[in-house]
């Protein structure tokens, strides 16, 4: 006998601030989260000494929002998986120690997001970690910009496209049409700067792929495969 229609569970969201004030501001922040969700969400606070009060719930993501990072809060972290949380952490905090931030992309299923931050940032690593229990992790800060390049492909395909934001190990970027692309795909961007006179080739491999962007051409994340780093000019431009 067909046992019918068995709704999803809403997730659980574990917010820990150091004040209730900052835990507010950010459940705020996750509102629009909550809804597009399936099954929806719920959110919890605390603060970061007991977080680990909070795993009776089954928390599908914890976020601990921070000030910066250091050894105090990397306790709480290695504390929760000590008690068996093994899902998604998410980082909040200021990039004030450079060795401590690159430090975490050593640990397991954590994401770091530099303060400050962009709302639809925070929303869209958070449903990711969420619904996929993995994000490729991002030291460094992504800035918004409107560069125009040129992705070249194998077999000598060159495709127009438009970076929407820059960082120095990846980017974001929109095709100027729909086309196939491969996970895992080696591409070159070529981004001519008229202000210095001056072409930036820059080897890339691609780590996701949706078919349709926001302006109708096909979205790519890249990673940066080569030595050089993004000059601030460049993501400036």
């Amino acid at each position: 006998m067909s046992r019918g229609y068995i709704p999803e569970k809403p997730k659980q969201i574990v917010i820990a601030s150091r004040t209730e004030n900052e835990n507010e501001l950010l459940r705020k922040k996750l509102q629009p989260l909550l809804s597009t969700l399936p099954g929806g969400a719920r959110v919890s606070t605390t603060r970061p000494q007991a977080t680990k009060l909070e795993l009776a719930v089954h928390p599908d993501l914890i976020i601990f929002n921070f000030n910066e990072w250091n050894q105090n809060e990397l306790n709480w972290v290695e504390t929760l998986r000590h008690e068996g949380f093994d899902r998604m952490i998410m980082i909040l905090a200021k990039a004030e120690a450079p060795k401590a931030v690159q430090n975490l992309a050593l640990l397991e299923r954590v994401v770091y997001l530099e303060k400050p931050y962009e709302q639809r940032d925070l929303l869209g690593i958070a449903e990711k970690a969420i619904t996929e229990g993995r994000v490729e992790q991002r030291v460094h800060r992504r800035f918004d910009t409107e560069q125009a390049a040129t992705v070249e492909f194998g077999a000598g395909r060159s495709i127009g496209s438009r970076i929407f934001n820059l960082s120095k190990t990846g980017a974001y970027l929109e095709l100027n049409a729909l086309q196939d692309v491969t996970v895992g795909e080696t591409v070159k961007l070529r981004m001519e700067l008229d202000d210095v006179s001056r072409t930036y080739v820059m080897p890339a491999r691609i780590v996701w792929a949706s078919m349709m962007g926001r302006t109708g051409g096909t979205g790519v994340g890249v990673h940066f495969t080569g030595r050089g780093a993004v000059r601030r000019h460049i993501v400036l431009a």
